[in-house]
């Protein structure tokens, strides 16, 4: 009977240790996540008693806001499909996106959750009460010009503070106005040109090649003495019987010569001198691979494991014509981890948390995301990278008087005309920005991307100066 007793007693303890661990679990791992779900009722009757807090830019222009009228509240935001892709939307139908979804807490001023004073704000009716502010890192006027300069076409641009990761500015077209995301949802979610995806962040393109950047990283690291190779390229390469033309660099060239004309030659060469497991580790630690954390949702970009990677596919890869996909924003931070002299610094685009009364909540600290390359490595692409601005295939990226570090890409589309990309980073010297381009169906990137690169690029340093 006693032993009997002892079981049963043991039951009930186990079973009450499996509930408070997973209310344990509840409260601190998945508490975030149930607080902003959609269907809770709580946080949906919290919003009818709360102004929702504005999403300023760094300059204090105001990018999204709630206003009151005849009892009525209305979020609104004054420039549109300009910063739609950052600050999303909300909507009483079809949900939250981008910062109005992650930091939904914030902005109804739930920093520390929901508290007793909150649930019982739910309780009263319009109590008036107002949320806190987002202050982005973000420069309204750099999105306009970035948007105006993209034109009619398809394509991303993303500028960012090498030195710290702040986002300078992250446009992507076609857009969207959050304003309209209800009247419009079904033309926007059946619009063949995608307005709602966020190229930026969720665009997965072939990276062309800028792509050899991540490839020279690779066998310098391996074999710094590479820097002062010569090879001689025939106009072509023929790996496993499949021809890749080369027209741009032929004779003998050195690495800077190789990389400033983009050889195709050169460049499969040293992807498949220093294999696959080599270059796909470099290529983890540019990010492309990695889960890059942000403030709005980001697609990782892709790259097959190296026992996929065939002596083909690791040529193709090497130039960017393979079965790597990447995101713009991750080429920024590949342009910036050089810039940064081999770091990583975690991409962010919100500088400050306020209350209404301006009172600080939380600031910005930059903080390295990963350690890419040894600081002399970054020095020898950052020539390279200036060579092909000077003197090679970016030369649409000079600016006068200003030493600009860049790699132009022409990614093959199966669907239609090339993709022009385009990364790099100014003042070369002293860099204060770095930038990724991409242009969907756009051709030549040197002839396309590289010239809105550098109008970002000028405009960045004529603010800093």
């Amino acid at each position: 009977m006693n032993r009997n007793l002892v079981r049963i007693a043991g039951l009930i303890f186990a079973a009450f240790s499996v509930v408070i661990l997973y209310l344990t679990y509840i409260q601190i791992f998945q508490g975030s996540f149930l607080l902003n779900h959609p269907r809770n009722r709580r946080l949906q009757l919290l919003e009818k008693t709360v102004i929702r807090g504005r999403i300023l830019d760094g300059h204090g222009k105001v990018l999204a806001q709630t206003v009151v009228a005849d009892g009525e509240k209305r979020r609104v935001y004054p420039y549109g499909e300009i910063t739609g892709n950052v600050t999303g939307y909300l909507s009483g139908k079809y949900g939250r996106w981008g910062l109005e979804a992650s930091y939904n807490q914030a902005l109804l001023g739930l920093e520390s959750g929901l508290t007793g004073e909150d649930f019982w704000a739910i309780r009263r009716i319009d109590t008036g009460r107002r949320g806190n502010d987002i202050i982005l890192s973000l420069d309204t006027g750099l999105q306009e010009l970035a948007y105006r300069l993209l034109g009619d076409r398809k394509g991303a641009v993303v500028a960012i503070e090498p030195s710290t990761g702040r986002v300078l500015t992250m446009v992507s077209r076609p857009g969207f106005n959050p304003e309209r995301i209800e009247p419009a949802w079904d033309k926007l979610k059946n619009d063949p040109d995608s307005p709602l995806l966020n190229r930026a962040t969720q665009g997965l393109y072939p990276p062309g090649s800028t792509i050899k950047v991540v490839t020279a990283a690779g066998i310098l690291a391996r074999n710094p003495e590479t820097a002062d190779r010569y090879f001689d390229a025939p106009g072509y390469v023929v790996i496993e019987g499949r021809r890749i033309e080369d027209r741009q660099a032929r004779g003998r060239l050195n690495l800077s010569q190789a990389f400033a004309r983009s050889s195709n030659y050169v460049f499969a060469t040293l992807g498949i001198e220093q294999g696959a497991r080599n270059f796909v580790q470099m290529a983890h630690n540019f990010g492309i691979g990695q889960n890059i954390p942000f403030d709005i949702f980001t697609e990782n970009s892709r790259i097959p494991v190296p026992e996929q990677l065939s002596k083909l596919e690791l040529g193709e890869s090497a130039i960017g014509q393979g079965r790597v996909m990447v995101t713009p924003l991750n080429m920024a931070l590949v342009a910036a981890a050089v810039a940064n002299k081999g770091k990583v610094m975690a991409p962010s685009l919100v500088d400050e948390i306020r209350r209404p009364d301006g009172s600080l909540i939380r600031a910005f600290q930059p903080r390295v995301l990963w350690h890419t390359i040894d600081e002399k490595t970054a020095d020898i692409l950052r020539q390279l990278m200036v060579a092909a601005v000077a003197n090679g295939t970016g030369r649409s990226a000079a600016i006068p008087g200003i030493q600009v570090a860049g790699k132009t890409g022409s990614a093959e589309n199966p669907h239609g005309k090339t993709h022009a990309w385009f990364i790099g980073f100014g003042p070369a010297d002293d860099p204060q920005v770095a930038v990724a381009v991409i242009i969907e169906n756009g051709g030549a990137g040197g002839a396309e991307a590289a010239p809105l690169a550098r109008e970002i690029i000028k405009t960045v340093i004529g603010q800093k100066r």
